[in-house]
């Protein structure tokens, strides 16, 4: 339940906004009064930040730097603080490029620190390490996929060790992050991840079952809808082109369980959907996918029978939100990359009820500069710099400008949005904002 207002603009209806220093990608997430967010900075990330602002003035409460025990250059289509934070009743749990997995209390208290990079060996990843944490009550779990010893591993998270971990073998590079899915009493760890989607069990890290053969799903998270997972995939530069493969494998598993056996069976596949940054979002019935030009496509839930399709201007970083207001009116929010949202009703038809702009021309030259200068601040010396490996090493030699072009790059672009209550929150690299509820 959440009563989001459904119109603003860049001068009405924003209740504050913030300066997040450095840079960051991670989505905000809320506990109480505290929105937490991550940003990293220095040539090498070297200095990993995280950041607690208060949900009702915006006002920064306080910021814990930790130093990155693996470099990670900081370049701009690398991954930057691109992670996003756990967070519970006993403190928030943040997870960098460089491996390093913290705890910390609600106060930014430092409890403990566990270098996963570290201790398991270099990632080999042209683009960094982006996967997210998910948690249960006592773990957190943490997926490193690339060319190279992959594995999922749990951490407790009273303690900072590493409870178990499991090996996934040599995989294709992915940025996705595991998913909690529950049986009955039991927990299951879902990656979607390298071409598969693997189910685990969460107190020990057994291997429960495998279905391969997908194409794509390498960016996009899974999603939980009850006892089902919503696969999300896409054509990628050197890697998926299989535009026939690549909307099957945007698909629907039911979990099951037989005799004690937990198991999966594929319900459908799409014809046509493909889900590019952002998770599939499954809410009233409907299932929405944003591909990487910005056409958003509706299935049904139920069959995965293409609804509609419909361009909306620009692909979604951040992924879609369904929300229930207090009155039982339901509305998708869609926060595009460039900084509007389109509010939608669930229907069989596309019917968009606002488009709202988050920041105006101003604001959106003030950011580029701000990031652009961020860039050369932490550019780190050519002589230094790493050879670029697999697709990147086709880019190493371009203007950036070019790439920006290339690519659709060009701040400010919105990473993440969190909910809370009446109030939506939307990160870009270096801004956080606040619409809907009112300042103190």
């Amino acid at each position: 339940m959440a009563d989001l207002p459904t119109r603003w603009s860049s001068d009405e209806g924003i209740a504050w906004q913030a300066d997040i220093h450095g840079y960051g990608q991670s989505s905000p997430v809320v506990w109480g009064d505290h929105v937490y967010v991550t940003s990293s900075e220095g040539p090498w990330q070297q200095d990993c930040q995280v950041h607690a602002f208060d949900l009702q003035s915006g006002t920064r409460l306080w910021t814990t730097h930790m130093e990155a025990t693996t470099k990670v250059e900081n370049y701009f289509r690398n991954s930057r603080a691109a992670p996003t934070c756990c967070v519970d009743e006993s403190g928030v749990y943040s997870f960098f490029a460089s491996g390093d997995v913290t705890s910390m209390t609600h106060h930014g208290e430092i409890r403990w620190s566990t270098p996963i990079i570290k201790t398991y060996g270099e990632v080999d990843n042209e683009r960094g390490v982006a996967s997210s944490l998910s948690q249960t009550d006592t773990h957190l779990f943490v997926l490193v996929d690339h060319h190279g010893p992959s594995y999922l591993l749990a951490v407790d998270k009273r303690s900072g060790d590493v409870d178990w971990k499991t090996d996934r073998g040599d995989r294709v590079p992915s940025w996705s992050s595991p998913v909690i899915a529950k049986i009955g009493k039991r927990n299951i760890v879902v990656t979607s991840s390298a071409d598969t989607v693997d189910a685990y069990d969460a107190a020990t890290g057994e291997s429960l079952w495998q279905l391969d053969g997908l194409q794509g799903n390498h960016i996009p998270s899974a999603s939980v809808a009850g006892n089902r997972i919503l696969v999300g995939s896409t054509t990628m530069y050197g890697g998926a082109t299989d535009e026939d493969a690549v909307a099957g494998s945007n698909c629907c598993i039911e979990l099951t369980e037989e005799d004690g056996k937990l198991g999966y069976k594929v319900r459908w596949g799409a014809e046509r959907a493909n889900s590019y940054y952002s998770t599939p979002l499954a809410f009233a019935g409907y299932v929405y996918y944003v591909n990487k030009v910005g056409v958003l496509y509706c299935v049904d839930q139920e069959t995965g029978e293409q609804v509609f399709a419909k361009r909306i201007g620009n692909p979604c970083w951040a992924s879609a939100v369904g929300v229930t207001r207090p009155d039982g009116e339901q509305l998708v929010y869609l926060v595009l990359k460039n900084g509007f949202t389109i509010v939608l009703r669930p229907s069989d038809e596309y019917d968009q009820i606002a488009r709202n702009q988050l920041y105006d021309a101003g604001a959106m030259m003030d950011a580029r500069e701000a990031a652009e200068n961020q860039r050369k601040a932490n550019t780190v010396p050519a002589d230094e710099a790493k050879p670029k490996s697999g697709p990147e090493k086709i880019f190493a030699n371009m203007p950036e400008s070019q790439l920006h072009q290339m690519f659709s790059y060009g701040d400010p672009m919105v990473y993440g949005v969190a909910v809370a209550g009446d109030r939506l929150l939307i990160r870009t690299g270096q801004t956080l904002f606040c619409v809907g509820g009112k300042a103190d």
